[in-house]
């Protein structure tokens, strides 16, 4: 049986991230180890947050961690900044090449990084910088 044909990757838009107040930044080795690491430091920069957006941070954060592995080069740097309705997680990497979103078939093993970025905020975009890029997801800290 065959698997049906997925769609082109599409580009994640790009835009500048958003303004917002630094609460949180780190540099991190291109290994493995660093998406753990980046989960620990986001949870603890957002101890106190609601624990289902802090879920999403972490899952985001990890996500971005990875692709930033395995798509960039050299040293990542990861922020944290609070904005006026939310947070803002950043990941720079050395690469200047866009993110594209992939849409995956059922037994892709990868691929959905940026899918889940994407799905699990509420906006993400991307934009180059003198060194590379930076990839960006902002959440929502509404009240419950």
């Amino acid at each position: 049986m065959s698997q049906p044909a997925s769609s082109p990757p599409s580009p994640l838009p790009a835009a500048e991230p958003p303004a917002g107040e630094p609460v949180g930044e780190w540099t991190l080795r291109p290994e493995p180890q660093s998406a753990g690491l980046a989960r620990r430091l986001v949870a603890g920069t957002l101890d106190g947050a609601r624990e289902s957006l802090r879920r999403r941070a972490t899952l985001i954060v990890s996500e971005l961690v990875g692709n930033g592995i395995r798509h960039g080069r050299g040293r990542l740097g990861v922020g944290v900044k609070r904005l006026p309705d939310g947070w803002l997680l950043q990941v720079r990497d050395s690469s200047s090449v866009p993110p594209r979103v992939r849409a995956s078939a059922g037994l892709d093993e990868h691929g959905r990084g940026m899918h889940i970025v994407t799905r699990m905020s509420e906006d993400a975009g991307w934009a180059r910088t003198p060194t590379g890029k930076v990839v960006w997801a902002r959440l929502a800290d509404l009240p419950c």
